[in-house]
């Protein structure tokens, strides 16, 4: 269990630093606010035509991609590459903890400091829904909690498989950034590239998408993530249902939320092995 040493001492250190404090406000404000403003202003719920946990989670949901994503950057980003730049790796191994245990522990203390933000942030937000609402459903808060903690999860993990790969906390937020802007904007065009390609380099004459274009319209994780919320609270908007109204025809178990949930698993998992196996060969 070296390590939780690892992980208890990296979540103690940030409890005490202002970056929890000021990424808990945030998420605070961004919540409860847009709770505030979904219930007062009747544009934001006229599509369902009364205020519900469903409806204002889904106009929650494109913001908490986008926080969680920078959240888990400020986070995750210097776990490891930082402890290098300022020379207490060396320290930090002097100890029985094996560079697994290091990037284990990063990885669940980093995922803690942004999971209290998460669900400090939504505890807040129940007392508005309580208040403002007439109703609220707790297993649709329960499921929205449950799905953006595993992102959470799997976002600090690729920030810390993107720290194990360089000495440097300024290069390791620099790959970061760039690890998201190829995720959050870049990714959105690859399935219509492929297809672009293998139309004949034209969109001319489609009327309905393979099943490999719509499974990659939903592989990237804030796609995945999105895509199971949108399964398991069955609001009827997810891409999942969308895509397969373009396939005319029952939607493939590929796009399913339980099929989503193991493309986070597997974002989670692979960035990791390679970033392990890099620091695991890495000269301190």
């Amino acid at each position: 269990m070296s390590w939780a040493v690892v992980a208890r001492k990296d979540f103690q250190d940030a409890r005490l630093s202002k970056a929890l404090w000021a990424i808990t406000g945030v998420f605070v404000l961004l919540s409860a606010g847009m709770a505030v403003l979904y219930a007062t202003v009747p544009a934001l719920s006229q599509d369902i035509g009364e205020l519900s946990t469903l409806g204002y989670l889904t106009l929650l949901l494109a913001a908490m991609t986008l926080f969680v994503s920078i959240a888990a950057i400020v986070i995750g980003a210097g776990a490891i590459a930082g402890e290098r730049d300022r020379g207490s790796s060396k320290l930090l191994l002097g100890f029985p903890h094996s560079r697994a245990d290091v990037i284990l522990g990063k990885l669940v203390g980093r995922t803690a400091v942004l999971g209290v933000a998460i669900l400090v942030g939504l505890a807040v937000t129940l007392a508005v829904i309580v208040a403002l609402f007439p109703t609220f459903s707790p297993v649709d808060y329960a499921v929205f909690a449950v799905v953006t903690l595993l992102f959470a999860l799997v976002y600090v993990g690729i920030m810390v498989a993107v720290s194990a790969t360089t000495g440097s906390g300024g290069r390791a937020m620099a790959f970061g950034v760039g690890v998201f802007v190829l995720l959050e904007f870049l990714g959105d065009l690859l399935a219509p590239a492929v297809m672009f390609v293998v139309n004949g380099f034209s969109f001319d004459g489609l009327t309905t998408v393979p099943g490999w274009y719509a499974f990659l319209n939903i592989v990237t994780p804030s796609a995945a993530y999105q895509n199971a919320l949108g399964w398991f609270l069955g609001d009827g908007t997810s891409a999942a249902l969308s895509l397969g109204g373009m396939l005319n025809g029952p939607v493939p178990f590929y796009l399913t939320g339980w099929a989503s949930v193991a493309v986070l698993v597997v974002w989670l998992v692979v960035p990791l092995v390679l970033g392990y196996r890099i620091f695991a060969a890495a000269d301190l």
